[in-house]
């Protein structure tokens, strides 16, 4: 079993030093997407949002690379469900699809690439409302507590070889979600509201490499988002948060595997569509304004959102 578990481990550090583990283990963009407040009783809320991350940028610690020969695309389409059950207890369910891309250019050398596709990792989460929304305060705050259940696939292959693992349409793991949303309006006063978001996943382990009986586990996984909205009395309302996000190092047999985790902060301006009371659009981009990587990493260069999201009440329905 040991002389098992070394080829495995030399494999890891084989797939990581050539290809460079990208910024988002398992592609989708789970913990980034639950940003959703808590509902109110009786209310169905629906989001649709569909993720363009363009992934061209080598760093290495802080310090960007020049290394024009990688390069990988990952588009998500993630389709998120609220209701509240009452006034201060509601429930949010995420499903994902990814579809991720790997093009790696060697000097003098042919062009390979690898696409995988497939549903995504699944999220149910549990939201209380501490504070409620109302005229007089214009705050709001909300815990959750949920969990990520391994939906998609993460054993794909490629001519019989396991590929690494921000290639895999899922984690293949089980694990728990921390969930936190406060928000503060300031109207008529100022046209603004402050928002913050806080998500923290908890990952567990499971068998990546059949049969060697050692355990992978993924970094824990924080990302906070904070900013202000702005609204206008046209039909566009606008945007600017900031996101802080961090991942500790992945580990298999109880060993850190190199080129996987670190710190990213990204700059995120939006603009919203107010079509009806009930129908609103958004289109937000992500950049990155800070990194400092675990050793050398292919990561964001920047990311694009698209989201449509629809609300019914079913109280008023009867």
């Amino acid at each position: 079993m040991k002389v098992t578990s070394l080829v495995v481990l030399i494999f890891l550090l084989l797939n990581t030093n050539l290809f460079a583990q990208a910024c988002c283990s398992a592609g989708t963009p789970l913990l980034g997407s639950l940003e959703m407040s808590s509902g109110t009783a009786g209310v169905l809320q629906f989001g649709l949002t569909y993720d363009y991350n363009s992934l061209q940028s080598v760093y290495e610690g802080s310090k960007w690379l020049d290394d024009q020969t990688r390069e990988r695309l990952t588009q998500s389409a993630l389709f998120e469900i609220t209701y509240g059950i009452t006034n201060k207890l509601s429930v949010t369910g995420l499903l994902s699809f990814v579809n991720q891309s790997r093009t790696i250019t060697p000097l003098n050398q042919q062009q390979n690439e690898i696409s995988t596709n497939g549903l995504g990792d699944a999220v149910l989460l549990l939201k209380y409302k501490l504070i409620e929304l109302n005229i007089i305060s214009q705050t709001e705050l909300a815990i959750g507590l949920g969990g990520k259940f391994p939906t998609g696939k993460a054993d794909i292959r490629d001519n019989g070889i396991l590929l690494p693992a921000d290639l895999q349409s899922g984690s293949g793991s089980y694990d728990l979600l921390l969930w936190a949303f406060y928000s503060k309006g300031f109207v008529p006063d100022l046209p603004i509201n402050f928002i913050a978001n806080l998500s923290y996943k908890i990952n567990s382990s499971f068998d990546r490499f059949e049969g060697t009986n050692n355990a992978y586990k993924f970094g824990n996984e924080l990302i906070i988002s904070s900013g202000i909205g702005y609204r206008t009395d046209t039909i566009l309302d606008f945007s600017l948060f900031f996101r802080f996000r961090n991942t500790s190092m992945d580990v298999f047999d109880n060993q850190d595997i190199p080129n996987t985790g670190g710190s990213w902060l990204y700059i995120i301006p939006g603009v919203n569509f107010k079509f009806t009371d009930f129908l609103t659009g958004r289109i937000t981009s992500q950049l990155p304004i800070y990194r400092n990587l675990q050793g050398t990493q292919l990561t964001t260069s920047y990311t694009l959102s698209f989201s449509m999201f629809y609300s019914v009440s079913f109280i008023n329905s009867f």
